[in-house]
């Protein structure tokens, strides 16, 4: 009797375990070149600063797209990688683009708290083994944004 309860315990679990892992969601968040035609980027530094910028090139959002890409995938052609050291304050600036089709919000993408990204309502922790792709696209962000220009100009 006990031997068959744990059988069954058994089945019943494996068969949740099953379920619940074709559940989850394994397809890359992010949305595909094709389906924008436009991005805002908004930097905010470690005085509440707000700095934007906006783009509508379609290699330019390829490329920005493909540098989000890396971040969940493990290649992406269209990345371009910026790695130059970030500054301990720029590692953790609040960083957002939302991207645009035919001027309504198609995707919002937000990385706070040095290593947090939000893509709509999706939340993730980019591991390690990641945060070279990260700190590239914050330098990518930085720099479209001319933040980065600005802030090595007053260190030194």
């Amino acid at each position: 009797m006990k031997k068959n309860k744990f059988i069954i315990m058994t089945v019943v679990s494996l068969c949740c375990l099953i379920f619940l892992s074709a559940c989850k969601k394994t397809s890359n968040p992010v949305i595909s070149a094709d389906k924008v035609d436009k991005a805002v980027i908004f930097v905010k530094d470690d005085k509440g600063k707000e700095h934007s910028w906006e783009g509508q090139d379609s290699n330019f959002l390829k490329t920005l797209l493909g540098n989000i890409n890396l971040l969940f995938d493990k290649s992406d052609t269209n990345a371009q990688r910026f790695d130059m050291d970030l500054t301990s304050e720029q590692k953790i600036f609040k960083y957002q683009i939302k991207f645009y089709k035919e001027n309504k919000v198609v995707q919002d993408i937000q990385v706070s708290k040095n290593n947090k990204v939000t893509i709509d309502r999706d939340k993730f922790t980019i591991g390690e083994d990641k945060e070279k792709e990260l700190n590239s696209l914050k330098n990518h962000l930085l720099l479209v944004t001319g933040l980065s220009h600005q802030l090595n100009d007053n260190s030194q």
